[in-house]
This record gives structure tokens, sequence and C-alpha cells, in this order.
């Protein structure tokens, strides 16, 4: 069966037990022994569905190293499924397709049918995988997509990231070992000049498995049931709430999450190189040579698609950086700034404060995010409570997104001269 027709036929299914028992409900009843088999005999067909949709994922094939090097542009073109390039479109259909859940009632917005707590055929309900009376009520495309628009808006990670839409919980994708130029290239590859007749050493890259396991994300809205019946705009705020929130979350883990039930930051991951501080440098301070250490330590292929992820924090100590020129006192801004937009070393300087406070570690990053993939998972579930806060008439709603993200990148990388290591995420180390 394929992906779009499962889905299809879920939502087939799942619209059917609803009619049956919308109308045992507007007539006041209970269900009759033949609509209760009826239901069940549904529910059975739709966690079928569910146990078939949640299947691994055929591997698919991701960029070589030359790609993870640095050298990818637009020869991997978007496709509905496929890997998403950093350069590429990321909108909502570009990584599910324009298919999908619809909203059937152009007059009554989604998040209005779901707060009125009246039945509507258009709210599907999202069967958890564990706890079915947990899942809450598929958002449609067309929503879900407003709420994705909102937070790649604002996101740092993602929209430079490659992207991997999955449509089940799990998916693997075969990658390479960074390697030791020292010794070898890829994680195994040697070549060598050979005389004629000459014999030629066998030897070949090794081949690893990266697995992108769904985490799941919860944001939780609290408010008034008076707020929830006279919200105008049709409910723009709810989505631009959950737009923004999702994504600052999302992104925070990206930079430095454990990897142990969220996705793995880049701070927190092997391939992280970290720059100790001058001898005798004071504490929460930034000078110049821990910015050209931290460039000596950035891959060369990656340094054309680097950026300085800089907590607000250590923005003073940036904007006093100078360098001496001559005798005559004269001294050139390090951090320059061009029409709003501020730079260090020809590099773009992003501010943020999802990374950590100035003398930490993480407190500026050079990143190349092309060097990072994030895997998304279609569906996003959103639900709501009269129950939690039952006795202040408030509302409790929750929205849920999987996700997950991790370096490319198995470990750093060491140069031919057998010493030096560089890697596309260099940090500078505390200074406490």
């Amino acid at each position: 069966m394929s992906f779009e027709k499962a889905k299809k036929d879920l939502q087939d299914l799942t619209q059917a037990k609803f009619r049956i028992i919308a109308a045992a409900k507007k007539e006041g009843r209970d269900l009759t022994p033949r609509e209760e088999v009826m239901v069940s005999e549904l529910d059975g067909a739709i966690a079928g569905i569910n146990a078939e949709l949640e299947k691994p994922q055929a591997a698919v094939t991701v960029p070589g190293y030359s790609d993870v090097g640095g050298s990818h542009g637009t020869s991997h073109a978007p496709r509905k499924g496929g890997l998403i390039p950093p350069t590429g479109r990321k909108g909502y259909s570009d990584l599910f397709g324009k298919g999908g859940f619809e909203w059937p009632d152009e007059k009554i917005d989604f998040f209005q049918a779901v707060f009125s707590g009246r039945a509507h055929p258009g709210l599907i309900n999202a069967m958890s995988e564990t706890v079915p009376s947990d899942g809450g009520f598929l958002i449609p495309t067309e929503t879900a997509a407003k709420i994705h628009a909102v937070s790649i808006e604002s996101e740092l990670v993602m929209p430079r990231a490659y992207v991997q839409p999955m449509q089940s919980n799990e998916m693997k994708i075969p990658a390479m070992y960074i390697g030791d130029h020292s010794s070898n290239l890829f994680g195994g590859f040697e070549a060598s000049y050979t005389a004629e007749l000459g014999t030629i050493s066998e030897n070949s890259p090794k081949a690893r498995s990266m697995t992108l396991s769904a985490k799941k994300l919860t944001g939780l809205i609290r408010f008034s049931s008076e707020l929830a019946a006279d919200c105008v705009g049709g409910f723009d705020q709810i989505v631009n709430l959950c737009g923004k929130g999702l994504s600052w979350y999302r992104d925070r883990a990206f930079l430095k999450g454990s990897g142990s039930g969220q996705p793995l930051g880049i701070l927190n991951a092997p391939c992280l190189v970290t720059v100790d501080p001058e001898v005798g440098q004071g504490e929460a301070t930034i000078v110049y040579d821990n910015l050209t250490k931290m460039m000596s330590r950035m891959f060369a292929g990656s340094f054309g698609n680097s950026a300085w992820i800089v907590h607000q924090s250590a923005i003073p100590q940036l904007l006093g950086l100078t360098i001496p020129v001559g005798t005559g006192g004269s001294h050139i801004q390090v951090m320059k700034e061009s029409n709003g937009q501020f730079s260090i070393l020809t590099r773009p300087v992003l501010f943020t404060e999802k990374t950590e406070t100035l003398g930490s570690k993480g407190d500026i990053i050079l990143a190349d995010f092309s060097q990072y993939v994030v895997g998304l998972r279609e569906g996003m579930r959103f639900d709501t409570s009269i129950h939690a806060h039952f006795s202040t008439d408030e509302l409790l709603s929750r929205i849920i997104e999987r996700h997950d993200g991790q370096p490319l990148w198995d470990s750093a990388l060491t140069l031919a001269d057998g010493t030096t290591t560089v890697s596309p995420f260099v940090t500078l180390a505390a200074r406490e």
C-alpha cells in the first residue's frame, strides 16, 4: 500500500467512525450493539493502517562526502519525500506534497471547531501510538502549513540545514565516516600512484548508518474560555503562537540538545571542536585571537557556508573589540555592520538567546548548518481540555510535533598533518 493511499484510507475510516458517533450524540442516545460492532471494526482497521505507517522507511541516499565538504549547491533538487538541501524550498507542501488532510468547512476555523467542544466532521482524531485516548486532533494541511511557515521564518538552524521529511517514526540514512586524512579519506578510501603492472592495494571507505528517530515536542497553551469564544481574526493568533513557540524550542534543541529524548544539538555532538581560551584571558571576555583560532579550526570546505551564532549577552564584548593599527592609535572594528547586518571575518553574525551566556562554552559558535540534518514528521496534532483548570474556567491546549536532528559528521576531521582537527561546528571553551 502506498503512503498516500494509506493516508486517504485512514482519513475515510476515521470520518466513517466519527459519523456513527456523531449521529448517536445528535439523537441523544448511546450506540446500538450493531453500531458498537461497526465502531470496533473501524478502530481495528485504523490501528492496522497506523501500524503500517509506523514501519521504518527504506533508506534514502544522502549527499556524498563532497557535499559534506561544502560543495553542494543546487544539484540535489527538492522532491516530495526526499532530502531537501539547505538551498531548497522548505514550505510544508515542498516537504510533504500538496495532498493530506484538508479542512472541509471554510466558514469554521479549525481551532474554533476544537474550542467549541461540539462535533465537527473535520475533526479527525489522531490516535496515539501508545494511548488511544491521548491522540488529540490532526491539524489540517492548510493550518499546519501556516504554523510551519511562521516557525521557519523565525528559526536559525532548519532553514540552513538539510531537511528529511519522515513518513514514519524512524528513518535510516546511509552516511560516511569522516576519517583521518593523515591515513586515508572518507573513513577508508586510499589512492596511490602505481607503476604499470604494479599491484593496486585494496581498501574501501566504511559506510555508517544514521538513524533519525522522531522526538515528540509538546507545547501547552492556557487561556480563558472567554478568549476562546471571542477570539477574532480566524485564530491567527494561535497559529502564530504555535509556530513561534515550536520553532524556539526546536532551534534550541538543534543547538544544544542532549540527543536523549530530544535532537542532538551541535554543542553536544562528537564532531564539535572546542577552542581553548588564551593564557591569562579574563572571565566572560572574547578577544580577537579567540575568533581567528576558531576560524582556523573551521573545515575549509564549510567556511563559505558558515555563520557566527552569538548569545546576546556577548554583544558588548564584540562591539568593543578592535584591532590596533600602527603607532598612531587607530583601531579597526572586528565586528562590522552593513545595512543592518553584522559580520566577523567576512561571515555573518546571528544573535540569539538560545545558546549559552557570555563566558560559558557555547556563547559564540562558528557553524555550517548545511552539515546538519533535520528529520521532520508529517502530521501535527492539537487537543484541548476543559478539565485541567475547570475551577477557573480555563482551557488547556497542546500542540504536538515530532522531529529529530543531528550533525552529518560523526567526528571531527584530522587533517593530513596528523594533529590538527577541524569541523563544521566550532565553539569557544568556557572563560570562568
